[in-house]
């Protein structure tokens, strides 16, 4: 029984064959969208809320044909009537940063929600395939975001199904799922057969610790191959899957980047989250969005402890020319945005405890601009801090 199912989604929505395509609307069939745009005007925006209003309406007055709404559906439904999938399950959608992702997350998360009474959780990735070095990146953030979306559940209730996307998110995500000791599933909605591919056993710690200062210098910058030492030339020429070497300058692939991802975990274990009521009242009212904001907080934790990146990204405070420094308890982290939302907040680490203190959290970077310029959530305290490690660390909220 799968309490928790991950999967990778695409457009298939968008099929012409099936029910809520796009273009099958008679209010849309001279319009047309490019969805791998990254860029979502208001325009487009609109177009998409009417679009999905007249997708939920037709689904209420409809009997949906399992075969014909998306690979995605049709999957969840096989589950069902296989009799595999719980009766309140966590869906964590991987979907990509563009105009298709977002139209795939509207939707699926209203129709999970609906038919199979899903708590839906969200977690967008960005590539550029048109940029080799920032794909490689890219690709590796990906295998970090998916170990996050992964570990929501237990390896033995937990189905991740890489569906949709790009056809290297189920290569690399088979990798994760297999260090994690996660199976991939496979579902054929038209035989209704599951198809439970077993994770292979891939032993990474030793090498790990014994080479993760060299990792970590690779991440931070492209290293000159000749001015490495003579072991570290052995390293990097023996293990092409963890690092790369163009023009003689050395970096990470995206596997190297997820294995340095795995050794940084300790700074975050070692660490008490407490989060203030406002904090706490923000992620309950955003459900979906939990597993980018307590990925945010671990990053956050990981920056502050490996001294690695500029003062004015972990004291965005600094930006603001009218703050009253004589006020100021809390510090601003400006962390990533994940296409739909910004990741920015007030907080406070204490160093000898190893506590985070989170004191006033911004989804929305119109919003976080208009009050921290006032002061708001820097100078004074909110209230009830709770220890919520259990929840960042284990369930990820």
């Amino acid at each position: 029984m799968y309490h928790t199912v991950v999967i990778t989604c695409g457009t298939s929505f968008n099929n012409s064959s099936n029910f809520f395509c796009f273009n099958n609307f008679d209010k849309f069939k001279e319009k047309s969208l490019n969805l791998f745009d990254t860029e979502i005007s208001e325009e487009t925006e609109n177009v998409i809320n009417k679009w999905l209003h007249l997708c939920i309406r037709k689904h209420k007055q409809n009997k949906l044909e399992p075969n014909q709404v998306s690979a995605e559906y049709s999957t969840m439904y096989s589950l069902k009537k296989l009799g595999k999938l719980h009766k309140k399950p966590t869906v964590v959608l991987i979907v990509t940063n563009s105009i298709g992702g977002y139209m795939a997350e509207r939707l699926l998360s209203y129709l999970f929600r609906q038919d199979f009474n899903a708590n839906i959780m969200v977690t967008y990735v960005t590539f550029d395939v048109s940029n080799a070095s920032i794909l490689n990146r890219q690709i590796g953030e990906y295998m970090s975001k998916l170990t996050h979306a992964l570990r929501q559940g237990e390896p033995n209730t937990t189905c991740f199904v890489p569906l949709g996307g790009y056809k290297f998110m189920t290569s690399y995500g088979y990798i994760v799922g297999s260090i994690l000791k996660y199976p991939t599933v496979y579902v054929n909605e038209h035989a209704q057969q599951l198809i439970q591919i077993p994770w292979v056993p891939i032993d990474v710690e030793k090498f790990i610790e014994g080479n993760a200062t060299l990792l970590r210098k690779c991440l931070n910058d492209f290293i000159e191959f000749e001015k490495l030492h003579h072991q570290e030339k052995e390293i990097v020429s023996s293990h092409p899957y963890v690092f790369e070497i163009e023009e003689g300058l050395v970096g990470l692939t995206p596997f190297g980047q997820f294995l340095l991802e795995q050794s940084d975990r300790s700074h975050i274990f070692n660490t008490q989250y407490y989060l203030s009521d406002q904090v706490r009242n923000l992620i309950k009212n955003q459900q979906d969005q939990s597993i980018f904001v307590a990925q945010q907080m671990q990053e956050l934790v990981k920056k502050i402890k490996l001294h690695e990146h500029p003062d004015l990204e972990l004291m965005h405070e600094k930006d603001f020319d009218k703050l009253d420094r004589s006020k100021m308890k809390y510090h601003l982290y400006k962390g990533a945005s994940n296409g739909r939302h910004v990741f920015r907040l007030a907080y406070r680490y204490d160093s000898s405890n190893q506590r985070l203190y989170a004191n006033y959290l911004w989804l929305n970077h119109d919003r976080y601009e208009r009050e921290a310029a006032k002061g708001i959530g820097i100078y004074d305290d909110e209230a009830d801090f709770r220890d919520v490690t259990e929840e960042i660390v284990g369930k990820y909220l």
